[in-house]
């Protein structure tokens, strides 16, 4: 059985708002607002109309032990050109197999950087280097023996114009404190 999770990205500026989906429908489950510059976050609960100021880890995720391996295959998803690299970990059993392009994808690596995610797909991208406008389209973890571990994809990217009460705090939402 798979275990799915629907997260939708929008982008404006130096601002990220993520929200997580009920799978297969249009409901908000919660909202992650994310200032790239001031590297501020604010979770939003849709459910209870409450917000909070996540604090900025600090902890060390970065990956020991990857060996990044850049592939030559090339392969079109959504009409854009990917590239594959692949970044393997031996002493973990794992490998990653990314499919990333190029363009106007800056905002991608500094989200990372302040979320301090510890899954593999985020911190195995995050040791490779050179992906500062790249974007990963596709994703596999496996285990050495290809045992397949983990699957993401993007479904479509747009561009649009954005209305900037999409970062603020919902009228309505009242402040917790940790």
């Amino acid at each position: 059985m798979l275990d799915v999770t629907q997260y939708v990205y929008h982008v404006k500026g130096n601002l990220v708002r993520i929200d997580e989906m009920v799978e297969g429908s249009d409901e908000l489950v919660a909202t992650l607002i994310v200032n790239l510059e001031t590297e501020e976050m604010i979770a939003l609960s849709h459910e209870r109309n409450l917000y909070m100021q996540r604090p900025t880890r600090t902890d060390d995720v970065s990956q020991k032990g990857t060996e990044i391996i850049n592939g030559s295959l090339q392969r079109s998803i959504h009409g854009l050109n990917c590239s594959q690299i692949r970044v393997k970990n031996a002493d973990a059993d794992r490998e990653v197999m990314y499919w990333v392009t190029t363009g106007n994808y800056s905002f991608f690596p500094k989200l990372l950087n302040i979320l301090k995610r510890k899954d593999n797909f985020s911190t195995y991208y995050m040791s490779i280097p050179g992906m500062e406008n790249k974007l990963p389209l596709m994703a596999q973890e496996n285990t050495l023996l290809r045992e397949k571990k983990g699957f993401l994809q993007v479904d479509k990217i747009e561009a649009k114009q954005l209305p900037a009460a999409m970062f603020a705090i919902p009228a309505g939402f009242e402040k917790v404190e940790r």
